[in-house]
């Protein structure tokens, strides 16, 4: 049972209801996001054709937060570059992948903030807020995308920059809306009396990742994988049996 949050009495035969609806999402959209997570291994490059951005191990991050030619040169390698045009088809087939992706997270997100509600854990605000992010998370990513598919493409660095340009803006909308969403659900989280409580010092910490990449861009790889526990956390709780009402 976990603690309500203030103003929050939820009856217990609405809360059954409500937590079985949120365990069903969670169950889908993890398991979703999981098997994407094994195409994306086994698609995505291993490591750059030349180096990644300062401080990132991951490629396809690097190419996100890429912000001048130089980056996406670094990852994907010049014309004529050995490897480049595997690199390339790899980047834009987990890209392509990530349409399906962008909708198994926020869903997720979504689904994680329905159950913390079912149990009085968040308020409805919170609730609300947190579906809203999901979507601001999406649209980000599908901008995103859109932009690193011409990107992968581009030979001249002059014709790079306005797609950089909004690189930039459409990729930190979507990271922001990830680590906001994710110390919501820290603090909702924490309420919980069950053993996946212990999943907010993961959202929190996710969160405070967010907040370093301010001044340390690369925090957002580290807050990524922080995330990544939380999210299998949840997943792993959405599978235990509903409380009887």
């Amino acid at each position: 049972m976990a603690t309500a949050a203030p103003g929050l009495t939820p009856n217990a035969t609405t809360t059954a209801s409500s937590e079985r609806r949120a365990c069903m999402i969670i169950r889908v959209a993890g398991t979703a996001a999981l098997l994407l997570t094994v195409a994306f291994l086994v698609i995505l490059p291993a490591k750059p054709v030349h180096e990644n951005i300062a401080g990132f191990t991951n490629p396809m991050l690097s190419f996100e937060l890429a912000s001048q030619p130089e980056h996406v040169f670094g990852v994907l390698g010049r014309p004529g570059d050995p490897g480049r045009d595997d690199a390339v088809r790899r980047i834009d087939l987990g890209n392509y992948i990530d349409f399906l992706f962008m909708i198994a997270y926020p869903t997720l997100f979504a689904g994680i903030a329905l159950l913390l509600k079912s149990h009085g854990s968040i308020t409805r605000t919170t609730r609300r807020t947190m579906v809203a992010l999901a979507v601001v998370m999406a649209v980000g990513d599908a901008l995103e995308n859109s932009q690193l598919l011409v990107l992968s493409g581009a030979t001249d660095p002059a014709t790079m920059v306005p797609y950089l340009a909004r690189l930039q803006v459409f990729t930190r909308i979507k990271w922001y809306a990830i680590f906001i969403a994710c110390a919501l659900l820290a603090a909702g989280a924490w309420r919980e009396r069950e053993w996946w409580r212990w999943s907010a010092p993961f959202f929190a910490g996710a969160a405070v990742c967010g907040a370093l990449s301010l001044r340390y861009l690369a925090a957002i790889e580290t807050g990524m994988y922080v995330l990544t526990v939380g999210w299998i956390m949840a997943y792993i709780r959405a599978w235990r049996a509903p409380r009887a009402a």
